[in-house]
């Protein structure tokens, strides 16, 4: 099956209506009225007569590839399937149309097994007996009786561990578990999140005293961490997260991971932000986003 477009306007999404006789989806009136036998509308997005599926007000069919009412489920917003087909819809815009476009495509899921398609999330995770799928994508995995999804974008099957589906080379799927947003560890290794990747793992990293904090903060018995990079190894146990991406050490202040220099640490301390002035304060002076500012007059 071909990707099924059409144009759209800007606006925020209505429900579908009947108004003067004649089906509308958006404010537009709905192509071949007269063929609408028992039309009804399953929710926002997606509806159904007689013969065929709908999204987004147009009929779900491309030649011989023709959605089955009678059979057809809506699974998400972006999933649905019949009884011999699995389909993602979704809207879209094109760069070159300067975004002011938006298209609605419906796409045939090929290699989709729609007895067993189901979801693993309210987003653009489902899987079928064989195969893990991102929109009508197969996204590789080693096990796929075995994944299940973790907190924090984390996953794992029983052989591997995943970020955003993807794979963490030499994980172990058995012990892999998710600390918080930017770390995670099986029975051997640490690894750390490295914007929206795996940055790989934690060296020389005292595994037994690991401990995450906030904001990609976090420390074992000798070292302090910011998102996989060590920042210090002066009395790291003192480390603690303050607020608004500061933390500090007895004798350290950080913001997002970068040292204040000449900041005072037994002094520091956020502060409730007047007119947007500062944020935080030692007895030395005032602090707005990591940087020192002039006392407020």
């Amino acid at each position: 099956m071909g990707i099924i477009s059409f144009l759209f306007g800007c606006g925020n999404e209505s429900a579908y209506y009947k108004k003067n006789g004649k089906w509308h989806y958006d404010g537009i009136v709905m192509d071949s009225q007269n063929g609408l036998v028992n039309f009804t509308p399953i929710d926002d997005y997606f509806a159904k007569d007689a013969r065929y599926a709908y999204y987004r007000g147009m009929p779900i069919f491309n030649g011989n590839d023709a959605s089955d009412s009678a059979s057809f489920q809506v699974l998400s917003k972006y999933y649905a399937k019949d009884k011999s087909m699995v389909f993602f819809c979704d809207t879209e815009r094109d760069s070159k149309e300067y975004w002011s476009i938006k298209r609605t495509v419906v796409k045939k899921i090929r290699d989709a097994d729609p007895a067993s398609f189901r979801m693993m999330s309210d987003g653009y995770l489902a899987r079928d007996k064989s195969h893990l799928f991102r929109q009508d994508k197969i996204v590789p995995v080693q096990d796929i009786d075995s994944f299940v999804l973790l907190e924090h974008f984390f996953a794992k099957d029983k052989l591997r561990g995943y970020y955003r589906e993807t794979e963490i080379a030499g994980s172990d799927g058995l012990t892999f578990t998710a600390l918080d947003a930017h770390y995670a560890k099986d029975r051997t290794k640490i690894y750390y999140v490295d914007g929206f990747n795996i940055g790989g793992s934690l060296r020389n990293v005292s595994y037994e005293t690991f401990k995450v904090m906030e904001e990609g903060y976090a420390l074992d018995s000798n070292k302090a961490y910011y998102h996989g990079d060590v920042i210090s190894k002066d009395d790291v146990v003192s480390l603690q997260y303050l607020a608004m991406g500061y933390a500090k050490t007895s004798r350290q202040v950080f913001y997002y991971g970068k040292l204040l220099k000449g900041a005072d640490a037994p002094s520091f301390a956020m502060v409730e932000r007047f007119n947007g002035n500062f944020d935080a304060a030692d007895k030395t002076g005032q602090y707005s986003a990591g940087e020192r500012v002039k006392a407020s007059p």
